[in-house]
C-alpha cells in the first residue's frame, strides 16, 4: 500500500489534488497525508499548551471537513486512509525526517497554486515538496477550465476541475 503525501490550506479547492492522485494512483488502495505547514510557536507558555488536534480543528472549516467526506465516501474502495498533519520545520532536513519517519512513498503537489494562509504562523510547504528526494508528481493547475485560485469554497469543484500532471523526478 502506498502512502501519499498531498499539501492543503483547508480548502476545498485544495481537495482537488486528492481526487486527482486516486485517480491516478495505480495502487489498488492508497492511504493519504493532507499537510500543512505552521510554523512552531515561538514562547515557551504558547509551546507548553500547543495541541496539534486543536490547531487542526480550528483550520478545517465545515466545508473542507463535508469536502473530504464526499472524497472518502466516493472513492472508498481505494483509500485505506486520509488524514490530516501539521509540519512545524520549513527547512528541508526537518521534512526530509518527517517523511523518512511517516514513510512516505510518494508527493503530488500543484504547480501553480498558491497555498491560502489560514494561520498567522502558516507558511507554504510547495518549496519543501519541489525540492523533495522522493518521487513527486506536480500537477498544473493553469491547464484547468476553471480558476482554481478562484475565491469559491464549492464542493462542486471537486469534481468539475481537471489538472495537467508534470512529473519532475523519481527517486
Amino acid at each position: 500500500m502506498k502512502k501519499i503525501l498531498i499539501p492543503t490550506d483547508f480548502t476545498v479547492k485544495s481537495l482537488i489534488l486528492v481526487r486527482e492522485t486516486i485517480e491516478q494512483a495505480t495502487e489498488e488502495k492508497i492511504q493519504i497525508v493532507l499537510v500543512h505547514g505552521i510554523q512552531p510557536p515561538s514562547s515557551i507558555t504558547e509551546l507548553l499548551f500547543f495541541s496539534k488536534s486543536k490547531l487542526i480543528n480550528s483550520l478545517q472549516t465545515e466545508e473542507f471537513i463535508n469536502a473530504c467526506k464526499l472524497i472518502k465516501s466516493k472513492y472508498q474502495s481505494r483509500i485505506s486512509s486520509m488524514y490530516v498533519d501539521i509540519i512545524m520545520g520549513n527547512n528541508r532536513s526537518y521534512f526530509h525526517n518527517y517523511l523518512t519517519g511517516n514513510q512516505i512513498d510518494e508527493i503530488y503537489f500543484p504547480l501553480n497554486y498558491k497555498m491560502a494562509v489560514k494561520h498567522p504562523l502558516s507558511f507554504d510547504i510547495i518549496h519543501l515538496l519541489k525540492k523533495c528526494p522522493i518521487k513527486s508528481t506536480a500537477l498544473d493547475c493553469l491547464q484547468n477550465p476553471v480558476n482554481i485560485n478562484a475565491e469559491t469554497e464549492q464542493i462542486s469543484d471537486l469534481f468539475f476541475t481537471k489538472l495537467q500532471t508534470v512529473n519532475l523526478h523519481e527517486a
